[in-house]
């Protein structure tokens, strides 16, 4: 039965790889500052959850501490990224796209 969860384990964390790609790819290309800021803080939430998932996987009880450390960075960085759109755009969407 542990053999399964193993595998279960690695299946997510690999979804989980592919998901952070195509979120990285989304915050790149964009079109709007609203769907960058989205895919920073997808990868953020991504990256939470596979740091977790090793956790469980390598059976190390610190990994979640990092996890939990790395979940609030990420948070913080996505509210100084809304805060600096707000401050430079006013709120207003970009309609060039």
């Amino acid at each position: 039965m542990e053999i399964w969860y193993q595998r279960m384990y690695i299946a997510a964390l690999i979804v989980l790889a592919v998901g952070i790609l195509f979120a990285l790819l989304r915050s790149i290309r964009g079109p709007r500052i609203a769907d960058r800021i989205m895919g920073v803080n997808m990868i953020g939430t991504m990256s939470t959850a596979c740091i977790c998932i090793l956790s469980v996987l390598l059976r190390q009880s610190w990994l979640l501490d990092v996890g939990l450390i790395y979940c609030m960075i990420s948070f913080l960085a996505v509210v100084v990224l809304v805060k600096h759109y707000i401050a430079d755009h006013g709120g207003k969407e970009d309609r060039d796209a």
